[in-house]
């Protein structure tokens, strides 16, 4: 009789495994990645199947309430990007007049997430992609150095489903991990890559005009100084004055006159996001921490007098995880110097966004640095870096592309290239290469990086920006 005592493992049984189903192309992952790799892949004739843990499409946007607009300079909108953003924009999920680009052309806005999920769907049926939710991977078939097939958990039990190309969009690099592919975490010293937040949404809202004010400032600073002397908040959010640098940056009213914010105003420190241990302690930190968030709205900020907790994301918000190892990487030199290279399939041109893992207090990123002011001025001119087609294949493992957040990249790198639009072009990439590798019967390692390459420039060449407000800077 098996003893908990006595064994530290388990050897599961010997079993037969029904097949689902054989594809082209298996991308693993829904969010902005595993979508735009979806669509490319099904659009360039590759059979093609989309697996999403969740019950819905659209990742961050959508289960970590991430339903903002951010770029620089609006080089790095490319592709799907824009095709996704007119979708959105025809289904009243986003609106072009919201759309802000300040005087050195960095570009703000916010999105309807629900609107997403259905902008998505929509995409996706229409390529002929098969998607399937409310599934989750427990391991891969690895035969001569090729992923051959996926074993998935359903509520029938357990699958497989086989495959000749996989793409890994599952922003922690799961199923790379899973097939052996060598990776990296977290930063020189410590394996905590960056503090996780859980986004909340308030609702009936009467945001006043031109808020934040500095008679709101102050309003909002006497009422912070009053709970603080009266004990009212235990949140490090608060007690620590971080909440007055979000009301002043992070405060973000969604599209079109509903009477909402959506608030990036907590911090969970140390958390490893591949320990579930960490991710169960972040989800109830972050839920404690938004309370009282929306109660120091309702009870001391300008507007939020009559507001309520609308909800909270449904999924603790994580930075960064797990990066895979490539045949080439995005390097901190590339991203800082603004390098070019041949072999480019993507670009990248978001701030070097680090939100510390250890401090309730230090900035994601400090504006007011001479590297900063040096870097933002270059990028309001449309600089951007590369990129390589070799940081979207993954080491070792021959039939395997990976993309969104966890390509090949180091820490440094890996801080500006998260981003949605970022994860979109990578995933357009990989979905491409992995059909045009089955078209050529070559493996993707083997593919000629230039015909991915001119595919993507005809492919993005065909699509019309989604805002005309855009600054003149992009690139295709």
């Amino acid at each position: 009789m098996y003893s908990p005592q006595e064994e530290s493992f388990y050897i599961e049984p010997v079993k037969k495994i029904p097949i689902m189903g054989d594809y082209d192309v298996i991308v693993v992952g829904g969010g902005p990645a595993g979508c735009a790799a979806a669509l490319s892949s099904a659009r360039h004739g590759a059979k093609t199947l989309l697996i999403e843990k969740d019950g819905y499409l659209g990742g961050a946007a959508v289960s970590q309430l991430v339903c903002v607009i951010l770029s620089t300079n609006g080089a790095d909108f490319q592709g799907v990007w824009h095709e996704f953003m007119g979708v959105m924009k025809k289904k009243g999920g986003v609106y072009e007049d919201e759309i802000k680009v300040n005087r050195n052309n960095r570009v703000t806005g916010t999105f309807d997430p629900e609107i997403v999920k259905y902008t998505w769907d929509e995409l996706l049926s229409e390529a002929g992609v098969r998607v399937l939710h409310h599934v989750w991977v427990s391991d891969v078939i690895v035969e001569d150095k090729a992923i051959r097939g996926i074993l998935i958990e359903t509520k029938v039990g357990r699958r497989a489903v086989f495959g000749r190309r996989i793409i890994d969009c599952t922003g922690d690099g799961n199923i790379c991990a899973q097939a052996g592919v060598p990776w990296d975490q977290g930063s020189n010293t410590s394996k905590y890559a960056m503090a996780c937040t859980k986004i909340l949404r308030l609702g009936n809202v009467c945001k006043p005009k031109d808020f934040p004010t500095e008679e709101h400032l102050q309003i909002i600073g006497e009422g912070f100084k009053k709970a603080l002397d009266n004990g009212e908040y235990s949140s490090p959010v608060i007690t620590t004055g971080r909440i007055l640098n979000y009301i002043k940056s992070w405060s973000w009213a969604l599209p079109r006159h509903r009477k909402e914010l959506m608030l990036v105003t907590s911090r969970v420190l140390n958390v490893d996001p591949l320990d579930p241990e960490d991710l169960t302690r972040a989800e109830r930190e972050g839920r404690e921490q938004a309370w009282q968030v929306a109660d120091f709205y309702k009870r001391y900020v300008p507007g939020c007098e009559n507001s309520y907790l609308l909800d909270t994301s449904n999924h603790i918000g994580v930075r960064a995880s797990r990066r895979i190892n490539g045949l080439t990487m995005v390097t901190a030199e590339d991203v800082i110097n603004f390098c070019k290279y041949p072999d480019e399939i993507a670009k990248g041109s978001w701030d070097i966004d680090i939100w510390p893992p250890d401090s309730y207090t230090a900035p994601a990123v400090d504006r007011n640095s001479e590297e900063y002011k040096e870097r933002a001025e270059k990028l309001g001119e449309g600089e951007y870096y590369s990129i390589r087609y070799g940081c979207i294949v993954a080491k070792d493992i021959d039939n395997l592309l990976v993309a969104g957040r966890c390509v090949s990249s180091d820490y440094i790198a890996q801080a500006s290239l998260r981003i949605q639009q970022t994860c979109m072009s990578t995933g357009q990439a990989a979905g491409t290469a992995a059909a045009i590798s089955l078209q050529e019967n070559v493996t993707p390692r083997e593919l000629d990086p230039d015909k991915v390459i001119s595919q993507l420039k005809v492919d993005r060449s065909k699509v019309e920006p989604a805002f005309k407000c855009l600054p003149n800077l992009q690139h295709n």
